[in-house]
């Protein structure tokens, strides 16, 4: 199979899987007929360049955030702003677990626990053949392509989130924002994946001239302020 083909069909396996309330370890393919909906492709990025543009991303909006902030409410309500990090870190550490490889212990500050963690993902998806072989997610297997994007998509949603929740900009990298967007568009062109019980909330209202982050945020279903 292609590489291409590989990183649509592991989109659309994590996205049917959640609409469809797959359990976790059942295959999707048994519950999803994929060739219904494999009519789109990737836009060109290379994905090693954009997994370490949403880390950096994150990072910079992370080297801004207080001590007396790690308490405030995140987009996401089961978040506040010290577990939204944690999220974060521990989704860099089940990259090299899901790899085969030993996480290291991590340093307490959380600016360098995300140093760290990041490296260490960034080093595994580097690797040789490390996007061409597959991983075992809750879902059931991706391909590499698919894993990293998952990863590239949900480092830069939360840089959003980390950002609001601390009254930071939100303009977060304008073209990897607009890479996540256009991949985004892609997966919601499968229906069923918006709403109660679905991975994703109804698309907010985002005029055109509004960052790019903002827009992925919008689309995403995460409610913009008036004031942003």
């Amino acid at each position: 199979m292609a590489v291409r083909d590989q990183r649509l069909i592991g989109r659309l396996w994590y996205a049917l899987a959640r609409s469809a309330g797959v359990a976790s370890g059942a295959s999707v393919a048994s519950k999803t007929d994929l060739a219904t909906v494999c009519t789109v492709w990737s836009i060109g990025m290379d994905p090693l360049v954009a997994h370490q543009r949403a880390q950096d991303t994150f990072a910079h909006v992370l080297v801004n955030v207080t001590s007396d902030q790690l308490s405030s409410p995140t987009p996401c309500p089961e978040w506040d702003v010290k577990a939204l990090i944690g999220h974060v870190i521990a989704g860099n550490r089940r990259v090299v677990e899901r790899a085969g490889g030993q996480v290291a212990p991590l340093p307490e500050d959380v600016g360098a626990a995300h140093r760290a963690s990041a490296k260490a993902a960034l080093e595994t998806f580097a690797a040789p053949q490390a996007l061409t072989r597959t991983y075992q997610l809750p879902i059931g297997e991706l391909p590499g392509t698919a894993f990293i994007e998952l990863r590239t998509s949900d480092l830069l949603a939360h840089a959003w989130d980390l950002a609001i929740a601390t009254g930071q900009p939100t303009d977060l990298d304008p073209e990897l924002a607009e890479y996540v967007l256009a991949f985004s568009k892609e997966m919601m062109s499968h229906p069923g994946l918006r709403g109660d019980g679905r991975p994703f909330g109804e698309e907010q209202p985002c005029g055109d001239e509004r960052p790019a982050a903002d827009r992925v945020a919008a689309f995403l279903g995460r409610e913009l302020r008036r004031d942003q």
